[in-house]
């Protein structure tokens, strides 16, 4: 904390008033505005409301979780990165993991995101880690069948940043993590 404090003696040297000012921080939020262009202007700072989310990243394809990766890097989040089902569930392990939120593509091969999220919440918590599922597909029917399972969000590929921090921010004021 930063402040000052002082006395204010009288004229016989004691104590006639005290004085404390202290000032506060505001973690600031992410801001995203559009330009005339219509192109998005996002300027996530690394304190942002993301900093030290421990996420865990889990996706087939080496290109989408380097890039993904790099978008929640750039939001502050601490990332761990995974290529299988498999990796993720061993990464969590049955015990507690440090893991805020689990982020899935949905489509992997051997053990998908659909079939993660169920065994993570028949193993876990049903309201912890949050899960949000990663998916190309334009079907509507995803966020109910996500939702049934037991999922927090989506995001919608391709990642971009403004959505990936909109997406975390709804999950996290849902979860009421965010103060």
């Amino acid at each position: 904390m930063h402040g000052n404090i002082w006395v204010v003696q009288n004229p016989q040297g004691s104590a006639q008033s005290m004085a404390l000012v202290i000032r506060f921080q505001v973690r600031p939020s992410i801001t995203i505005t559009m330009t005339e262009s219509g192109e998005s202007s996002d300027q996530p700072r690394s304190n942002s409301l993301f900093r030290g989310l421990q996420v865990l990243l889990a996706d087939d394809d080496d290109v989408n979780r380097a890039v993904t990766r790099k978008l929640l890097e750039k939001l502050g989040c601490t990332v761990s990165a995974v290529s299988s089902g498999f990796e993720c569930l061993s990464a969590i392990g049955p015990a507690s993991s440090p893991f805020q939120i689990v982020i899935l593509e949905l489509q992997m091969p051997e053990l998908d995101g659909f079939e993660v999220a169920i065994r993570i919440r028949k193993y876990r918590s049903r309201s912890w880690p949050l899960i949000v599922a990663m998916t190309a597909s334009g079907d509507e029917d995803v966020w109910k069948k996500c939702s049934q399972i037991g999922m927090n969000g989506v995001i919608r590929k391709p990642v971009l940043l403004q959505e990936i921090a909109i997406e975390l921010r709804k999950v996290l004021v849902q979860a009421n993590k965010v103060v």
